[in-house]
């Protein structure tokens, strides 16, 4: 049996399932700081996953590059700090790998 490949989309739907929002608020110009913090989650698992360039990430959520840029460090340095949502990152890491 074949491991299901990772998607774009099981990624979105899952961090959106964690966040409780919408996948296509992730996507949209939808800016509260929920739907911010779910979205750089997003970009920074994609990157960690598919390891897409950031051009690309930022075209799936209709951003520029430097957005991706930006979400990735933000992401980076809160993993540092916060156990809590380095622990977020792998849950949804892993069940999106199963």
């Amino acid at each position: 049996t074949q491991p299901i490949p990772v998607t774009i989309e099981k990624i979105i739907n899952a961090v959106a399932r964690t966040y409780n929002v919408l996948p296509a608020d992730l996507r949209g110009k939808t800016s509260n700081a929920n739907v911010s913090t779910a979205r750089q989650m997003s970009m920074y698992i994609i990157r960690e996953i598919t390891g897409m360039s950031m051009e690309a990430i930022g075209a799936e959520f209709q951003r520029d590059h430097s957005t991706v840029v930006y979400s990735l460090k933000t992401m980076e340095d809160n993993i540092q700090r916060d156990r809590h949502i380095k622990e977020t990152v792998d849950d949804i890491i892993k069940n999106v790998r199963t």
